[in-house]
């Protein structure tokens, strides 16, 4: 395993060295991707270099070290978010993630779903693509989820409410826990996009009290083509 990344206290040189690929430019466009830090690619590459193996599939002991490591990995992610490691599962990216929740769940009837006019193509395409009709809450003027209208706007008819936690393009934040109300007032679930909140605030899914909660990899300071599902227990 790769040790600790030691830094003096009030050092952003100490913080900023840790990225290779920033070196003297100012990178702005972590709402997109972010970069990675060295500890990460280190890791990486050591997993591949030195410890590669097969995960769940093999009974000699690399196997074992490296399913031990993927599970880890599991533990760490669903603990990032305040929830169990049974609870989450492994994507290739939140789009992926929201695709798993909009072709699973059931319409009986519901066949609608509440966004917001400020979400990611991502928190829309998929929930068309797998048949849903979708409303849109507008936002306020400064630029949050407008939740005294998603209020108004929810209906029995929708069967999920799916917001953004942080906006990728404005960074105002939802009161998530009032949107959880909103959606199980009306016998809905709500999913958050967090892909935007999770490298940046403490998050609690258990306490928003969400359904549903996705995130990537590469927005966290990971790897590309990894990202997660949180699915509450009684979903």
């Amino acid at each position: 395993m790769t040790a600790p990344v030691r830094l003096s206290p009030n050092s952003a040189l100490d913080v900023r060295s840790q990225f290779p690929a920033v070196g003297d430019w100012h990178y702005l466009d972590s709402a997109a991707t972010a970069q990675k830090p060295q500890a990460v690619i280190d890791a990486i590459t050591e997993a591949y270099a030195r410890d590669y193996a097969t995960v769940h599939r093999g009974v000699y002991q690399r196997s074992s070290e490296m399913t031990g490591r993927y599970e880890a990995a599991r533990t760490a992610a669903s603990k990032l978010v305040g929830g169990q490691p049974n609870e989450l599962v492994f994507t290739r990216g939140a789009t992926e993630a929201i695709n798993l929740v909009a072709r699973q769940l059931p319409k009986d009837g519901r066949n609608r779903v509440l966004l917001s006019q400020l979400e990611h193509h991502s928190n829309i395409v998929p929930w068309q693509l797998a048949g849903y009709e979708v409303d849109a809450v507008p936002l306020t003027p400064d630029g949050c989820i407008d939740l005294d209208a998603a209020e108004v706007m929810v209906t029995d008819e929708h069967r999920v409410i799916s917001f953004a936690h942080v906006s990728n393009v404005l960074g105002s934040i939802l009161d998530a826990k009032r949107a959880a109300e909103i959606a199980h007032a009306k016998g809905a679930l709500l999913l958050l996009d967090g892909c935007q909140a999770v490298p940046r605030l403490p998050v609690d899914v258990a306490s928003i009290g969400a359904d549903f909660y996705a995130f990537s990899g590469h927005k966290l300071y990971g790897p590309t083509g990894i990202g997660c599902l949180w699915a509450g227990t009684t979903c």
